[in-house]
């Protein structure tokens, strides 16, 4: 779930036993800048596989 405000104090553990990540303002903003890949900034997941050769 994303958003370009704030999530609930309830949104936390929901998304937790729901499997929802969540991405806030503050989240986005740091993945907007472009310095850090979102599987960096999310660490449940994995990241990319790479193609095999």
């Amino acid at each position: 779930m994303l958003t370009n405000g704030r999530f609930t104090r309830d949104a936390r553990p929901f998304s937790k036993d729901t499997g929802i990540h969540l991405v806030d303002r503050d989240l986005l903003a740091r993945w907007a800048a472009g310095s850090w890949p979102l599987w960096d900034l999310l660490p449940k997941i994995p990241p990319p596989r790479r193609p095999a050769r």
